[in-house]
C-alpha cells in the first residue's frame, strides 16, 4: 500500500534548520515547557510512599509474613508489566525469607478468576500483582480458608465490590494522584516504602523491572512519576533476563517496546507464561541464557504460526473488502488473534474481526481505526462483549448472534474517517547529523503512550544504492557514506529495489532516527514504519 503526502500531518517543517532548532521546535510542539526537567526527572517527582491507601497495613502484614517464618505466594499476570510486578515482589522478598512460591495465571487468564484455589492452601500470605479480579468470590474464600490476601495493582475498581473486607487492595486507583502508574509500578513503590521501613535499599536494583511494566503496559510518559521511575530503570539493567534480551542494544523505552514487551507477548500467545516468569527470576547465567533462547524460539514460533495463517486470513479479507468491517475465522491453538489483526488493520485500513470458534461463540480479537471508540459500538449492539481499549480489546460474540451483530454494525457504523499519521518533523536527507540523532534521542529515550518516539518525513529520496541485511530479510537504503535507511522485514522485491535505484526513482519514507554499530562500522540510522515509492503523476 503506498501512502502519500496526503495521509500525514506534518507538524513542524525542519528543512534547512540547525540541530539544536529542531530539538527545541519538537518540544514546543509537544507542549515541554521544561526541557531539562522533563527530560531529566528528580527523585521530587515521586509521589510520597505512604499516599498509597492501606500501604501501611500492607507493610505490617509483609512484616508479620517475614518474623513469622509464613509461606507467602506471589500470582504473577501474564504480560510484560505482570511479569515484572511478580518479579520485583519476589526478587524484593528473597532477602528476608526463603518461604516463597510463585505461580502464573495459565493462557490469558487474568488474576483469581477460574483458578483451583486448592494450590493456594499451604499459603499464609497470598500476594496477588497486577490482577484485580471483579468479583469477591475467590477472595472470600481464601479468607474462608485462613489465607490472607494482599492485591497490588492498577486496574479499574469496581466501588461495590467489597474488596477491603478479604484482602488489602493498594492500588493506583484508589485516590491516587498518578492514575497511570502501573502493577510494576505500585509493585515497585512499595518495595521503596518497605525499604524505609526495613532501613535498606533492595528496591534500587529493581526499578529496572518497573521501567519494563510501565512502557509495556502503554502508561502515559507525560506523567513525571512515570518518567522518573522509567528514567532511573534506564540508567542501569540489573535483571539478567533484561540484559540478555536487549544485548547490545541501548536501554531505552524502544528497547523495551519493541525487544522486551514482544517477547513476553509471544511467550504468552503460545502458551508459555511460565518460561517467561522463571526468566526474569533466574540469576544463574546459563539457565538464564536457555530461557531467553526458550522465549526468543515462541516468538519464532508466533511469527510461523502467522505466516501459516495469513494467507487464507487475506482470501478472507479480499471478498469483503467492500464492506465497513471485516470478519476473519482462524483455526489455531494459540492466542495470536490481536496480532493477526494488527496485520490485517495495517493492510486494510477498516475495523477487523479475527476470531476463533470456542463452541457456542467466536472469541477472539477486534481492531478499528477511522472511529472513536469501536468498542462501545460493538458493546451497544447487544450481541458482543468487547473488553479491553476502545480500538484494540478482545471481543466474543454467540454464534446464534452472528449475522445480527454484523448487520448492526454495518448499519450503525459512522463513515469512515481516513486516519491521518501525525510526524513531528519534516527533513531532508542532508540534514540528517550525528548531533540531531543525538538531539533527538534524547527525546526518545523516554517515550510512549502520550509522548511517542519523534517520527521524521522525508522525500526526494532519489540518490541511492541498495543494501541488505540477515541474507535479504531487511532492507537497506544508502542515500550517503554515513546515512542507512533501514525498513525492517521487508516484504517486496529487492530486484525491483535494484532497479528503481538504477532510475533514481522517488522514495518517501516516514522513520525514527537513531545512530550505532552495524558490525564495525558507527552509522546513523533512519528506521522506516512506512518506505513507499512516490507516484511521478502526483
Amino acid at each position: 500500500m503506498i501512502r502519500t503526502k496526503k495521509n500525514y500531518n506534518i507538524l513542524n517543517d525542519c528543512r534547512g534548520m540547525y540541530e539544536d532548532e529542531v530539538f527545541d521546535t519538537i518540544l514546543q510542539q509537544r507542549g515541554v515547557q521544561d526541557a531539562k526537567h522533563f527530560l531529566n526527572p528528580i527523585e521530587e517527582d515521586l509521589l510520597p510512599l505512604d499516599s498509597l491507601y492501606r500501604i501501611d497495613e500492607a507493610y505490617i502484614r509483609i512484616n508479620r509474613a517475614i518474623e513469622e517464618n509464613e509461606n507467602i505466594g506471589i500470582l504473577f499476570d501474564t504480560d510484560t508489566d505482570g511479569i515484572a510486578a511478580g518479579t520485583i515482589m519476589t526478587r524484593y522478598l528473597r532477602h528476608f525469607t526463603d518461604d516463597i512460591f510463585t505461580y502464573i495465571d495459565d493462557g490469558k487468564q487474568h488474576g483469581l478468576k477460574g483458578q483451583n484455589l486448592q494450590q493456594f492452601a499451604s499459603l499464609d500470605l497470598l500476594i496477588v500483582v497486577d490482577s484485580l479480579d471483579e468479583d469477591e468470590i475467590q477472595y472470600k474464600e481464601l479468607s474462608e480458608a485462613g489465607i490472607d490476601v494482599l492485591i497490588l495493582d492498577h486496574h479499574a475498581i469496581k466501588r461495590e465490590i467489597p474488596y477491603d473486607t478479604y484482602t488489602i487492595l493498594i492500588s493506583s486507583q484508589r485516590d491516587y494522584d498518578n492514575s497511570q502508574l502501573s502493577g510494576a509500578g505500585v509493585v515497585w513503590k512499595f518495595c521503596k516504602y518497605l525499604d524505609e521501613q526495613f532501613l535498606t535499599d533492595y528496591a534500587d536494583e529493581l526499578v529496572d523491572l518497573a521501567a519494563c511494566g510501565l512502557v509495556g503496559d502503554m502508561m502515559d510518559m507525560t506523567v513525571m512519576e512515570n518518567r522518573y521511575i522509567v528514567s532511573k530503570g534506564l540508567e542501569k539493567i540489573y535483571n539478567p533476563a533484561v540484559k540478555k534480551i536487549v544485548g547490545g542494544f541501548e536501554f531505552n523505552s524502544t528497547a523495551i517496546a519493541f525487544s522486551i514487551a514482544p517477547i513476553v507477548n509471544a511467550a504468552n500467545r503460545m502458551g508459555e507464561n511460565e518460561t517467561a516468569m522463571n526468566a526474569f527470576l533466574e540469576d544463574n547465567n546459563k539457565q538464564v541464557l536457555a530461557y531467553v533462547k526458550a522465549l526468543k524460539k515462541c516468538k519464532e514460533e508466533q511469527n510461523q504460526e502467522v505466516e501459516r495463517l495469513l494467507p487464507n486470513v487475506y482470501e478472507q479479507c479480499e471478498k469483503q473488502k467492500d464492506q465497513k468491517v471485516i470478519a476473519v475465522y482462524i483455526d489455531t491453538q494459540y492466542g495470536i488473534a490481536g496480532l493477526l489483526g494488527n496485520k490485517l488493520l495495517e493492510k486494510y485500513q477498516k475495523p477487523i474481526l479475527v476470531l476463533k470458534d470456542i463452541g457456542s461463540k467466536y472469541a477472539g480479537s477486534m481492531r478499528a481505526v477511522g472511529v472513536d471508540d469501536f468498542r462501545k459500538i460493538c458493546n451497544d449492539s447487544g450481541y458482543a462483549k468487547a473488553d479491553g481499549h476502545e480500538l484494540a480489546s478482545g471481543i466474543q460474540i454467540k454464534k446464534s448472534d452472528l449475522n445480527n451483530f454484523l448487520s448492526y454494525i454495518e448499519t450503525n457504523l459512522p463513515e469512515f474517517k481516513e486516519p491521518t499519521i501525525d510526524i513531528d518533523i519534516q527533513i531532508d536527507v542532508e540534514d540528517i547529523t550525528r548531533r540531531l540523532v543525538e538531539n533527538i534521542k534524547k527525546i526518545d529515550r523516554i517515550s510512549g503512550t502520550n509522548f511517542k518516539p519523534v517520527r521524521a518525513y522525508m522525500d526526494n529520496i532519489c540518490d541511492y544504492e541498495i543494501g541488505q541485511m540477515s541474507d535479504y530479510k531487511h532492507l537497506v537504503l544508502k542515500p550517503n557514506d554515513y546515512l542507512q535507511i533501514i525498513k525492517w522485514n521487508f516484504d517486496g522485491s529487492f530486484d525491483d529495489m535494484e532497479d528503481h535505484s538504477t532510475m533514481n526513482d522517488e522514495f518517501e519514507a516516514v522513520c525514527s532516527l537513531d545512530s550505532g554499530f552495524l558490525g564495525r562500522k558507527f552509522v546513523l540510522k533512519a528506521v522506516c514504519d512506512v518506505l513507499s515509492e512516490v507516484d511521478s503523476d502526483e
